[in-house]
């Protein structure tokens, strides 16, 4: 199937793509309050032991000193007091000598002066615990690998609009009871379902504006619909300033807010290029010609043969020609893309491409509090940066491809991170993670387009959802990655860094999809490198003849000695 043909007649990118682009761009705006509202929830601050009801956190006070060790080199003990009574009174008496110590056994107090209340207060998670607050956050990771695995396959079975509709019904009903979580394993289990959720609507919000536009316009609007996520980063920020950083607030107004995104859900439409996929050749006809009527272009009548089995509807003058070649049905899942030499080997390299990419990603974003800034101020701008990335983005993908800027994005990245390890002025580090985060977003910006012109129609959301799944061991990684820091406190940055030079270099072998058509079959995946594009074929005057057979779906050739005519004078 050349869908790309059928663009080219009815518009690349007319007014109804733009129409459906800013649609799927506001439905990208709060997934990211899926997973990085865990910055927020599992911060942490400093703390002692509590000695009595109702104290209260004060930086220094004649109760500290008498209840709390203290060491010159490691400062106040956050997990011990003394073996002493002051319920009299604090007096010399009391406070001395303190020769044993026990560990906090009625709580602890903490500085509430920039979070209200985190997780880590509500539940302890400190001391014995602190190995649950890393977790409340690697499970983010395992959440996005269930989504992207299990969404991504039910989308190329059930088609993208039931997934995104249903999984934003789901997130609001899981986000909301998340924020009235009487215990932690509650909590992680929310965690878990809202990860998930929002990572499998976003992969594919994503192929759905993909599977929608031309070569031409593909890059430009792909990054656009990515800047949404920006921007909800950046509104996530404020929204947790303005909550002070109450987690269960912060929750339940993230949770209820998505319900507003999900009206709009139902005006999205189902995939004409997964509806040709599946045969249901009179919805993606109906489709076409409502993007065609939009679009102020100029269509035959029939496009597609009777669903009853038609091989072949005959082609008159202005008439696009539609050929169906019948072979068995066959559902294609994501093992296909392991059982060919060529996929087989870009599916691992973009797979650790996008593990690599998430693991720093997520490396900075998890730990704002590395910076030694205010955490709101600092998550704001690492989100604000990636708004103006996404111009350079565009225009080295558009004017140089997909491989050089994937590879020297990370190339950078990892050289902005590893060169922060070696830089003590707290200025510096701050401006060199900063940098590191800009390049990060083009490596993510390019990665994301890239797989998604790497993989064919028929298992595109299962491949996406492949990718991402080990991206989100990088996820999983990411929290735990940070305690190298007992080690060599610059090490995690520097370890990072190292992985994302790697991941660019091998960038380089994949083929570059600068303005060429999508690959629709498993075949025309293999022979991707090989195969010539619509506008070549228009050239040649060789139609679809180069193509072989085609595995186990209808294949379905367009072609039109009008097309170009028809998309150069009504494409908007």
């Amino acid at each position: 199937m050349n869908c790309d043909g059928i663009l080219a007649a009815v518009g690349e990118f007319g007014r109804y793509q733009k129409i459906l682009i800013f649609l799927l761009w506001l439905s990208v705006i709060p997934i990211p309050w899926c997973s990085l509202s865990n910055t927020f929830f599992s911060a942490s601050t400093d703390h002692y032991c509590r000695v009595f009801a109702n104290q209260t956190y004060q930086q220094d006070s004649p109760l500290k000193n008498c209840t709390i060790p203290y060491d010159a080199s490691n400062g106040w003990d956050q997990c011990h007091r003394y073996d002493i009574n002051v319920s009299d009174g604090i007096s010399p008496d009391v406070c001395f000598p303190r020769d044993s110590k026990i560990k906090c056994d009625n709580g602890w107090v903490y500085d509430r002066s920039t979070y209200e209340n985190t997780v880590v207060f509500d539940f302890n998670l400190v001391c014995d615990k602190d190995w649950m607050k890393e977790l409340s956050k690697s499970i983010v990771g395992v959440g996005q690998l269930a989504g992207g695995v299990v969404l991504g396959q039910l989308a190329d079975i059930f088609g993208r609009k039931p997934v995104i509709i249903v999984g934003a019904f789901l997130i609001t009903l899981t986000g909301v009871g998340t924020a009235f979580s009487p215990w932690f394993p509650m909590f992680v289990v929310g965690q878990f379902l809202i990860s998930a959720l929002g990572m499998g609507v976003y992969l594919t919000v994503f192929i759905l504006g993909t599977e929608y536009v031309g070569p031409t316009y593909r890059t430009a609007s792909s990054i656009l619909v990515m800047t949404g996520f920006s921007v909800g980063f950046v509104a996530l920020s404020g929204i947790a300033y303005g909550l002070q950083g109450y987690w269960r607030h912060l929750q339940l107004v993230t949770g209820s807010v998505y319900f507003l995104f999900l009206a709009h859900c139902w005006l999205l439409p189902e995939s004409a290029r997964w509806l040709i996929q599946k045969k249901k050749y009179q919805k993606a006809e109906s489709i076409i010609k409502k993007m065609a009527k939009i679009n102020s272009a100029l269509i035959p009548e029939k496009l597609f043969p009777d669903e009853g089995g038609s091989v072949q509807e005959p082609s008159t003058d202005n008439t696009v020609t539609v050929d169906i070649v019948k072979v068995k049905d066959r559902q294609n899942t994501m093992l296909d893309l392991f059982k060919t030499p060529k996929l087989r080997s870009r599916t691992l390299n973009l797979c650790f491409n996008w593990f690599t990419n998430s693991f720093v990603y997520y490396g900075i974003s998890f730990n704002t509090d590395a910076l030694h800034a205010n955490p709101y101020v600092s998550s704001a701008i690492l989100a604000a940066v990636e708004i103006p990335a996404a111009l350079p983005a565009w225009w080295t993908i558009h004017k140089y491809g997909r491989r050089w800027p994937l590879c020297l994005s990370m190339a950078l990245c990892g050289l902005f991170l590893s060169g922060s390890a070696f830089v003590s002025n707290p200025t510096a580090v701050i401006v060199l993670v900063v940098a590191a985060k800009c390049s990060n977003s083009v490596s993510f910006s390019t990665i994301f387009i890239f797989t998604a012109e790497l993989f064919p129609t028929t298992v595109r959301n299962s491949g996406i959802g492949i990718t991402s799944t080990l991206a989100r061991f990088g996820t999983i990684m990411s929290p735990y990655a940070m305690l190298l820091v007992n080690i060599w406190h610059p090490l995690p940055f520097f370890v990072i860094g190292l992985t994302s030079c790697l991941a660019g270099a091998l960038g380089l072998l994949l083929p570059e999809t600068l303005n060429r058509d999508l690959p629709d079959t498993l075949e025309e995946g293999e022979t991707f490198e090989t195969r010539k594009t619509t506008r070549e074929k228009q050239v040649d005057g060789h139609g679809d003849d180069d193509s072989l057979p085609n595995d186990d779906n209808d294949h379905v050739a367009i072609s039109s000695p009008h097309a170009a005519l028809i998309s150069n004078d009504n494409m908007q």
